[in-house]
């Protein structure tokens, strides 16, 4: 499974398990998910989900990674579970927040992890389907694998 997807292969991808996530970032980024975002696609906060900010970034940098535990709760209250396909999706053309949370997940041990090419702005151009509010999903339980 390539790391990248296409917009078009996403609009095609009929799959029961699938989880799309919008990993968008800036002023207002959760405002802006309310307003427009890919239908069906929950939303990840980098500052919040994808990192664990001290209060002085001497200490551990501008987004240091959370902890294994934090990211877990993140991905079950996300309602990810392990057998999920997850196509993540930013507006920075997938190079950002949507390049970490593919490193994250695929760290994490997710298989079926793909980065949206182009991100919000190609999705829009060809045509992907958008809608706007919270989305309703029910949190999932991940298995603790054994090593």
């Amino acid at each position: 499974m390539s790391s990248i997807i296409s917009p078009s292969e996403l609009k095609n991808l009929s799959i029961e398990n699938l989880i799309i996530l919008d990993a968008r970032v800036g002023k207002e980024v959760h405002q802006n998910y309310l307003i427009k975002h890919i239908k069906r696609a929950r939303f990840i906060d980098l500052d919040k989900d994808l990192a664990e900010i001290g209060e002085n970034a001497a200490f551990g940098g501008r987004h240091p990674l959370p902890s294994i535990e934090k990211f877990a709760e993140t991905l079950s209250n996300l309602g990810i579970s392990e057998d999920a396909h997850i196509v993540v999706y930013d507006d920075k053309n997938g190079s950002n927040a949507a390049a970490r949370a593919w490193w994250m997940l695929r760290s994490f041990g997710f298989e079926k992890v793909q980065v949206l090419d182009g991100g919000f702005q190609n999705a829009e151009k060809q045509g992907l389907e958008f809608s706007s509010g919270e989305e309703t999903f029910e949190k999932a339980e991940l298995i603790k694998k054994e090593n």
